[in-house]
């Protein structure tokens, strides 16, 4: 049992697995250990799928480890963590409820005296600095303001550990700019709680601006890749040589994380389902424009630069055309190939074709149109499908998946959808061209 009373929480050799309908295990976290410390801001900083959010649900209680244990202030953890309150991506607020009483559910169960209830929600209010709005209904405010109202309704339960999951991502960038000075400012206030953070974030200038420690996970299964000390006096500059070393360093890391030098070797078992980054036909082209634009090849950092794209949204573009062998990924290099230049030079049809066969050629594909064939009317509901996305890729939100899944399909004429029935459908009426396969660069 551990006896650092500079901890809050502790990781300790945590492991998260979830069962496939065929038997298999498919393991989501793998060896995590981690101390939470006070007066620290922890950013837990990785890409898309690498189990940032399972790790915070474990944390504060929601998820049971498979393996391993968690400890609060020394003692094992059981049921939800009573040092944590948590702050939402999508706000999550009660539409039928004022912001005083949103910010009043953070109390529910409690067992607080309705005086002292309404004393420490207008603390909390008044904090976030929401005052003249306790009667306003979540509909009357802007995205900013909701999410100042999720986090006053976490600050309202005094809590020592303060959990934010992506809670920036939803926010225009000058929002979200404001509301992280503003929550550095809410920790940095020494007369009240809470005494320190965690924030999931996959913005590398988002974790250099806030945090003290930087844990960068890797994926597949998610793990720790390092931890980083991030001494940087507050307020913070990206402009700073400092802060945009420390931010190169991160870069070089998680790129070698994700888009490996050496090429993935042929698999002995069969293809593991891969999950559909979330950006657009659309944005894939537009890369691949960019690339051909500079001679075929480019770094990566001055392409998120060039692009003005967050560094973490230009990796998910480049790993969505590595996936469909359109580029490659040498070193810090992005790589256009034969069959990238191929697809940017096409007319419209003929990129509906290229798409088509490499969409045919991914597991994920595979498997929907395997399950779409075996029905009379080659459709499924919606909701069907987003349970069998839900467990072939248990780590992702479902509703983000289908969606990718529908416009990827949409625009290959390849899936078709039905918004009025709900409906996920084969589009028969186009034949399926020669498969491809994904990992030809020619």
């Amino acid at each position: 049992m551990s006896t650092n009373h500079d901890t809050i929480c502790e990781l300790r050799g945590v492991g998260k697995s979830y069962s496939l309908p065929d038997g298999k295990d498919l393991m989501v976290l793998d060896n995590i250990t981690l101390d939470v410390r006070r007066q620290d801001v922890t950013a837990i900083l990785g890409p898309s799928g690498c189990g940032k959010s399972t790790l915070v649900r474990i944390l504060v209680g929601l998820i049971e480890p498979s393996r391993g244990e968690v400890l609060v202030h020394g003692r094992p953890l059981v049921g939800l963590n009573p040092a944590i309150s948590m702050v939402f991506q999508n706000f999550a607020l009660y539409p039928w409820l004022t912001v005083a009483e949103n910010v009043a559910a953070g109390l529910n169960g409690r067992g607080v005296p309705p005086a002292r209830r309404r004393e420490l929600v207008q603390q909390a209010i008044n904090r976030v600095g929401l005052e003249g709005f306790e009667e306003a209904y979540p509909k009357e405010l802007s995205g900013g303001m909701k999410q100042r109202v999720g986090i006053a309704r976490a600050l309202v339960a005094q809590p020592e550990l303060l959990v934010m999951d992506e809670p920036f991502s939803g926010l225009d960038v000058l929002t979200a700019e404001n509301l992280r000075a503003e929550v550095v400012s809410l920790w940095q206030d020494a007369t009240c709680d809470p005494n320190s953070v965690v924030l999931v974030t996959h913005n590398i200038q988002e974790a250099v601006t806030m945090a003290t420690r930087i844990v960068v996970m890797g994926a597949n299964p998610g793990q720790i890749r390092t931890v980083l000390d991030n001494p940087l006096p507050f307020p913070r500059s990206p402009h700073e040589p400092e802060f945009r070393a420390l931010a190169d360093r991160i870069h070089q890391i998680l790129t070698q994380a994700l888009i490996p030098d050496e090429p993935a070797k042929p698999a002995a078992v069969p293809a593991r389902i891969l999950p559909l980054p979330n950006v657009t036909p659309g944005e894939i082209a537009g890369l691949l424009e960019r690339l051909d634009d500079v001679g075929g090849r480019a770094d990566i950092f001055d392409l998120s630069v060039e692009i003005g794209r967050e560094f973490g949204k230009m990796l998910a573009a480049v790993k969505a055309a590595e996936l469909l062998a359109f580029v490659e990924t040498p070193k810090d290099q992005v790589v256009l190939t034969a069959k990238g230049r191929q697809y940017l030079q096409a007319k419209v049809r003929l990129r509906k074709v290229l798409l088509n066969a490499q969409l045919r050629a991914l597991p994920l594909f595979q498997h929907l149109i395997e399950i779409l064939s075996r029905q009379e009317s080659r459709s499924l509901d919606e909701e069907i499908v987003m349970e069998e996305l839900a467990v072939w890729l248990p780590t992702e939100r479902p509703q983000t998946m289908f969606r990718n899944v529908v416009r990827w399909g949409r625009y290959a004429e390849l899936l078709g959808y039905n918004a009025d029935e709900r409906k996920l459908y084969l589009d028969t009426e186009n034949i399926p061209p020669a498969p491809a396969q994904p990992g030809d660069g020619a």
